[in-house]
């Protein structure tokens, strides 16, 4: 007689089966395909995805430090702060399988960053060494942003209201000249005669937008006080068309 087999029942992951045999044959082929199914089947229960961080903490000598560590995986969202023991030992289990950065921020010491990375049950052991703070100086030169008119395509010469009340002494009759002397490009007379870059009495004044075309040394006409003068603009070169071929300065 043929042997029968009724299969009646199967459920995936235990392997076990609800049969009816008959014949010895088949009964001890059966035994031994279930035998073999559990056996390959024990590995699977125990694969996961989380691992285990073993951190120790030294100082440059290789000596423990108790400390505070932040943990932060951004994929894994996850963020927490823990504290080494006596001993500079820290350990941190069920993190999930990602990277971790790990950033200590020790009273004496630099701080420190650095990145581990878990993708294995196995623990993971590692140490962080701390380092002596390096000094670090510098010296931050900055100009201001109004120092360079970008629009100005000439040079000129600003003299503000604040360096003409805080000015030096002068002679009487002698006080414009003498800030225009300050700046550079000027030759000075000592008769106050102001020659821009060497030139020979080629100084224009202008006033409030008016040309005075005439000499304006003390010695020949009245003097402009430099406290009736709220700003002074002074060019030498790069003139604007409006002011004629002649070096000038205007108040």
């Amino acid at each position: 007689m043929k042997p029968i087999l009724n299969l009646g029942a199967a459920v995936v992951g235990c392997y076990c089966f609800t049969y009816r045999v008959t014949g010895p044959s088949t009964c001890s082929r059966f035994a031994h395909i279930c035998l073999l199914l559990f056996v390959f089947a024990i590995p699977l229960f125990g694969q996961s995805n989380i691992g285990e961080l073993r951190l120790k903490v030294a100082d440059p000598d290789g000596l423990g430090v108790k400390t505070t560590v932040h943990i932060v995986s951004a994929a894994n969202q996850y963020r927490n702060t823990l504290t080494t023991g006596e001993q500079g030992s820290l350990c941190v289990q069920r993190l999930p399988y990602g990277i971790y950065q790990l950033e200590i921020n020790q009273p004496g010491f630099a701080v420190i960053t650095e990145s581990v990375d878990i993708h294995s049950s196995i623990p993971i052991e590692h140490t962080i060494h701390l380092k002596l703070p390096t000094v670090n100086q510098s010296v931050s030169v900055n100009a201001a942003d109004t120092l360079i008119d970008p629009d100005q395509a000439g040079s000129i010469s600003q003299i503000g209201a604040d360096q003409i009340q805080n000015r030096l002494g002068s002679i009487p009759g002698r006080s414009l000249q003498d800030l225009v002397n300050s700046q550079p490009g000027w030759l000075y007379e000592g008769n106050a005669v102001l020659h821009p870059r060497g030139s020979e009495y080629q100084t224009q004044f202008v006033v409030d937008g008016i040309p005075l075309t005439d000499n304006r040394s003390p010695s020949f006409g009245p003097a402009i006080d430099a406290d009736d003068v709220q700003s002074l603009s002074i060019y030498t070169a790069g003139i604007p068309a409006e002011y004629g071929p002649k070096i000038r300065w205007r108040g």
